[in-house]
């Protein structure tokens, strides 16, 4: 352990700007926000980076990239879900802090509070922590207040709270650090009203299938999903993304819009969802808006899913009406 760290402190500084790679499917951009609110010495980077790592978080339940593992192996420590179902090669000379709802996790969650909006939950470090300044974090437990629903935001705060206790950072500054946490693009709130309506950015199967999931948190009415065709993405992941939305459809029963985006013709994963005895409406934008709006009720939720360019559409509609 000394040994590692070494590698990383140099006379006259904490931390030289030790280098941090989130790598896995989901959660990357959410876990590198709430690791640079706090660490200011540090770089964070989403995937593998051309730079020297010394601390590698795996996020998601997805599997890793083995690609990103193997060109990582210099990493003195890895944080990893201990969830997962998911078997890789531990560099030469790295340490595993895991992190989850495994009762064996050394950081994991407890006493979760949903509460429409936000969620409370109780971290519990349940073994000693050698952090990378060469201190021991003791067994504790902190109250976490996140102003995001979620069950995989709270795998994304627990894997960011891993990565922090690493760097010495205290539960005080960890708990204000995430209460104060506002992620775009991540369950947005773009309008709440008599209905709600959600935005979270979706770009594969497994943050599509982590959204779907945290839909059955809390209470709602009616859902109505409006997507992209994801047209741009590899055809094996759409795939995956048809097998999802077929998935919850059996349990939301929801409505199922999918934008227009004017390129012509049907689109793949029309045909899959066909394929599946799925029912959709296939409208431009506007139309999407007028219909939904038209029939959305007290209690509905308006989930808004794929790239910015469909948030944007809903969040200027809304700002024209207020105007």
């Amino acid at each position: 352990m000394q040994r590692n760290i070494e590698k990383i402190l140099k006379k006259g500084h904490r931390y030289p700007m030790a280098i941090v790679s989130i790598i896995g499917r989901g959660g990357k951009t959410t876990i590198k926000t709430m690791l640079e609110g706090v660490l200011k010495d540090a770089e964070v980077y989403e995937g593998i980076t051309d730079k020297k790592c010394d601390l590698i978080t795996v996020a998601g339940l997805a599997r890793p990239l083995k690609k990103e593992l193997l060109y990582s192996t210099s990493a003195s420590m890895i944080v990893a879900n201990a969830d997962a179902n998911y078997r890789f090669k531990i560099p030469y000379a790295s340490e595993v802090i895991d992190y989850g709802f495994s009762r064996k996790a050394t950081v994991t969650a407890s006493s979760i509070i949903q509460d429409n909006w936000c969620q409370t939950f109780t971290c519990c470090i349940q073994r000693s922590i050698g952090t990378l300044n060469g201190n021991v974090v003791l067994p504790k437990e902190f109250t976490v207040k996140m102003n995001v629903p979620g069950k995989y935001n709270i795998y994304n705060a627990l894997a960011s709270i891993s990565v922090l206790m690493l760097f010495d950072v205290k539960e005080e500054a960890i708990s204000k650090t995430l209460s104060e946490l506002k992620c775009n693009g991540n369950m947005e709130r773009i309008y709440d009203g008599e209905f709600s309506i959600i935005y979270n950015k979706v770009s594969n199967p497994y943050q599509l299938f982590s959204v779907l999931e945290s839909l059955s948190e809390n209470e709602f009415r009616n859902i109505h999903i409006v997507t992209e065709s994801f047209n741009n993405i590899n055809p094996s992941l759409r795939k995956k993304i048809a097998d999802v939305l077929q998935e919850w459809y059996s349990i939301y029963n929801y409505t199922l819009h999918i934008v227009n985006d004017g390129s012509g013709g049907q689109s793949n994963l029309m045909e899959l969802l066909e394929d599946r005895n799925m029912e959709y409406q296939f409208d431009k934008i506007d139309e999407v808006i007028k219909d939904i709006l038209n029939n959305a009720g007290k209690g509905d939720r308006i989930i808004l899913l794929g790239s910015e360019k469909t948030k944007n559409y809903w969040a200027d509609f809304f700002n024209i009406m207020k105007e």
